[in-house]
């Protein structure tokens, strides 16, 4: 986020405060084009950047002629000023008052009622402060920095925490300097520590008795509002109900709704981060507080708990009565009501995400009901149908269909976007005047249809496609005109053309992923046309021209263009070089003024060649392939080629990289690897065998926006990677797709290419409850969390792991069984039974997604829960943070992370 000035908010808040210094008000001053805070010497990214932003708005801390001097030591007066004012009690002092102290101890006209009155609250004691001066005779006590310990002491009594302390006196920190902190100190300083409000320095010490700079106690005191219920001038704290750009709702526990204005000037913010963030970071339903400026405009935002403070009901929809502002709901033989408020009404969608009105929900149809879950009156906060309520005529065209799912995905004649969309089973389609079933209709087709409530309940074949094929003899590609020229008869002077498509795909026997470059000029071939006569693929039915892989040049005649090379057995053979010839290096084309280079005696080629002709001159310095056999006595590596040739290359010692190996070495590559081997210049040794291997890593972390993502691999070992452009990011679809289709929770392929990171393709996971198990045809039906059950093809020998064993037989799973379906990187279903282990809740982290439990074991304490767990009792999904202490609850653990609880 861009961080802008606060322009007239800063301003007023700067006028409206009484200084922490003095006492007087200063003139406003211009806030840094550069800061989110009014202090100009607080630039922007500054590590208490948030924390003095947000204290300077709750008018906890202010500044004098607009600096807030960060880096200098806070003074014991200023830290107790800070104390009240962050206790709400700055308004209770009567700063009239005449207060004397012993002449020992010091403290400045302007904050003695504050000191007096702190000392009232036993904020600060009047016996330990009194002795600190004494021991300090040549130090004024109140303009004294405040040290690190006194300030634990001071924030410790400030959240109400001192009981606390006296458990905690005679336990020493696990701060390398525990020895140098004040005894009397100690329970202060472990209550602190454990409360999150103080962390230790660089090298694990604590510092206790170093001085805290302003900036360190601003970050202090804002940690510590986590403790306590201040209540700051324009400050309300609740759940988020909206989150947009514009504006910010936000549902209190009175269950008032208050909407903030978003101006370029709000800061955004999250509990969980030391730094400002963006307002993506806000998640709706989450904890949250707002400060307002005093326009009414959010001048801060903070996320203070992601957990969704609602639960979600379901059932068949009765009535929804605007007369009563109630919903009814059908759920299993109950009926129930809901209210909601009719100057807040709930968000109503259908099953595409389409906003929809109460009225078009129809009677008896499936919806889901989001509940507030958070204040004294709960209401229906949204409403989603389960069904679509689109209903619409188009025209367009078929691209895709799918009879046995009865799912047709049609390209709009319009707006040329692609939906797919299910055909209703009473479905009426025409075509020639003629009514036909759905396995009639073909890619291409040009229809008109009528869709009903989402599904399609009537198609008219407007004009059919009509796909030909074409046989001849290619002459030539042309990639600048789009063409393929060819003859009906090979060797004819009758050269025609096609145009063809820019999806064009081409086969060739025996070639792995061909592409044009790789069709020569005589090959007999089969071009598929559209409907538009253009060619969408050419199959290569016959190749005439032979090959000769690893010839040794002898010679090379510029003048007359002949090559004279000898073949692996020693046998010479001369070509000749024309304007058709092509020349590639590794893969990639070359002119011929550039082939020539590399024609020298001695160098390996591959050809390919028409009678004494040379249709293609490829010169190698590596091969790609799949190991056939490696003979680590002889030291020979033999690979079957892309194009379904074999090579025999040699090799000493040479470098090899395999991913998650340390130290590989030529002993370490296999038969069915798939390896480049990069040979010397003499290209008659490898030098280097880069195996590549496809992995499967779970996503535990993900910054779409710089391109990093942390995983895991199945040993539990976590790693990040940065993505640079050349690392190909693949949806589950096989097509390219943006990183942020990525997530936490999710798992991933990574290719690697020895251990460079070539490739990551997102992996379909399903998990949920098995409902029904067919082993006959292969098929698990699974229920995840809420949604209807879907059935899924794992065939019928998936690998089934179990209890720690590894199955293959389907029948080894069984209904109600909570499974995890998915590929595992060798494309192989993987059905995985999780059990429930049945525990006692102690209590429920939710900031941080533990549920601890009540110990049966030493090691037997809490548990992860995955961010997208289900956690339900019975038919209700109900949050992390409503679990309590003595709740018997089952626990389904997958990758030792929570995926569903179930709350008896």
């Amino acid at each position: 986020m861009a961080l802008v000035t606060r322009g007239k908010s800063w301003v007023s808040l700067i006028v409206l405060f009484t200084l922490v210094w003095t006492g007087a008000i200063a003139a406003a001053p211009s806030a840094s084009a550069a800061s989110s805070t009014p202090f100009s010497d607080v630039a922007a990214g500054h590590w208490a950047e948030k924390h003095i932003a947000k204290l300077a708005l709750q008018g906890m801390i202010k500044g004098n002629n607009g600096l807030f001097k960060p880096n200098d030591s806070l003074s014991r007066q200023e830290a107790v000023l800070m104390a009240l004012r962050f206790m709400g009690l700055e308004s209770k002092v009567d700063t009239k008052d005449v207060v004397a102290f012993p002449s020992t101890f010091t403290v400045d006209n302007y904050f003695k009622p504050y000191v007096n009155y702190a000392f009232k609250q036993k904020l600060i004691d009047m016996t330990e402060e009194f002795a600190l001066a004494d021991a300090e005779p040549k130090k004024a006590w109140g303009s004294s920095p405040a040290t690190r310990e006194w300030v634990a002491r001071l924030l410790v009594r400030a959240i109400g925490k001192e009981s606390e302390v006296a458990a905690l006196s005679g336990k020493a920190t696990s701060f390398a300097d525990n020895a140098s902190i004040d005894p009397a100190l100690l329970g202060y300083v472990n209550v602190a520590v454990g409360k999150g409000l103080v962390n230790g320095a660089d090298g694990n010490k604590f510092l206790p008795k170093g001085n805290l700079t302003r900036a360190a106690a601003a970050t202090l005191f804002s940690r510590a509002e986590s403790q306590t219920q201040t209540a700051f001038p324009g400050q309300v704290s609740g759940i988020w109900l909206a989150v947009s750009p514009e504006k910010l709702t936000l549902l209190q526990a009175d269950g008032t709704t208050t909407t903030f204005a978003v101006t370029d000037g709000t800061l955004f913010s999250r509990a969980d981060s030391e730094k400002l963030s963006a307002i993506d970071s806000l998640k709706v339903y989450g904890k949250a507080l707002v400060i307002a400026d005093a326009d009414g405009n959010a001048a801060y935002a903070e996320q203070l708990d992601d957990t969704a403070q609602v639960k979600t009901v379901e059932g068949k929809l009765v009535v929804a009565s605007s007369a009563k502002q109630e919903i009814t709901l059908l759920i299993g033989e109950d009926v129930a009501q809901y209210s909601y408020n009719a100057s807040n009404p709930p968000a109503v969608t259908d099953a595409e995400n389409q906003t929809i009105t109460l009225a078009d929900l129809p009677a008896n149809a499936d919806v889901k009901l989001i509940v507030d879950a958070f204040s004294s009156s709960p209401k229906v906060l949204a409403v989603s149908l389960k069904s679509s309520a689109v209903s619409k005529s188009g025209a367009g065209t078929i691209a895709a269909v799918d009879a046995t799912a009865r799912t047709l995905q049609i390209k709009d004649a319009t707006t040329s976007a692609s939906e797919t969309r299910t055909v209703s089973a009473t479905a009426t389609i025409q075509k020639d005047g003629t009514y036909v079933k759905l396995t009639e209709l073909k890619v291409g087709d040009v229809i008109s249809y009528d869709v009903k409530n989402g599904e399609v309940t009537g198609i008219v074949v407007t004009k059919s496609a009509t796909s030909s094929t074409l046989s001849g003899f290619l002459f030539k590609i042309d990639k600048t005109e789009q063409t393929v020229q060819y003859t009906t008869a090979k060797g004819s002077g009758d050269i025609r053309l096609k145009l063809y498509a820019d999806d064009v795909t081409v086969k060739i026997p025996n070639f792995s992923k061909p592409n044009l470059d790789n069709l020569y000029k005589d090959d007999a071939i089969t071009m598929t046309l559209d409907a538009n006569g253009k060619v969408t693929a050419i199959e290569v039915t016959n190749r005439s021209m032979s090959t000769m892989n690893g010839a040794v040049i002898s010679s090379y005649d510029a003048d007359s263009s002949i090559l004279v090379v000898k073949d692996a057995d020693g046998n010479a053979a001369a070509f000749t070089l024309n304007s058709a010839t092509k020349y590639d290096l590794n893969g990639t084309t070359i002119t011929k003024s550039s082939a020539v280079s590399y024609m020298a005696k001695g160098k390996k080629v591959n050809l390919g060649y028409s009678g004494t002709k040379l249709v293609y001159v490829s010169f190698v310095s590596k091969y790609t392939g799949t190991v056939v056999k490696n003979d680590t006595s002889a030291h020979e590596l033999q690979l079957k080629l892309d194009d379904g040739s074999s090579v025999t290359v040699d090799y000493g010692t040479p470098n090899v990289e395999i991913y998650g190996k340390a130290s590989a070495s030529y002993t370490n590559v296999a038969k069915g690897d798939t390896v480049t081997v990069f040979l010397n210049s003499a290209q008659d040794m490898a030098t280097s065998i880069i195996v590549n291997k496809t992995a499967q890593f779970d996503i535990v972390t993900l910054n779409a926006a710089s391109r990093k993502i942390g995983v895991t691999d199945g040993a539990g070992t976590t790693t990040e990677w940065t993505l640079d452009s050349s690392v190909k990011i693949i949806g589950d679809n096989g097509k390219t797709a943006d990183l942020d289709v990525f997530a936490p929770g999710h798992s991933l392929n990574a290719t690697f290419e020895g251990k460079t990171l070539q490739s990551i393709q997102l992996v379909p996971v399903v998990f949920g409850k098995a409902t029904a198990v067919d082993a006959a045809s292969g098929t698990i039906t699974i229920q995840t969390g809420t949604n209807a059950p879907v059935a899924i093809s794992v065939g019928t020998s998936p690998i089934i792991m179990k209890n720690g064993s590894t199955l293959s037989s389907l029948s080894s799973v069984a209904a109600e069984d909570r499974v995890e379906v998915r590929k595992n990187e060798s494309g192989d279903t993987v059905v995985t039974v999780v059990a429930g282990v049945s525990k006692v809740v102690w209590f429920a982290d939710a900031t941080n997604s533990i549920l601890n439990f009540k110990k049966t074991t030493l090691t037997d304490d809490n548990v992860k829960v995955s961010a997208s767990a289900y956690i339900h009792q019975g038919t209700s999904t109900i949050s992390l943070g409503s679990l309590l202490s003595g709740d018997n609850v089952t626990v389904y653990i997958l990758r030792n992370k929570a995926v569903e609880i179930v709350k008896a």
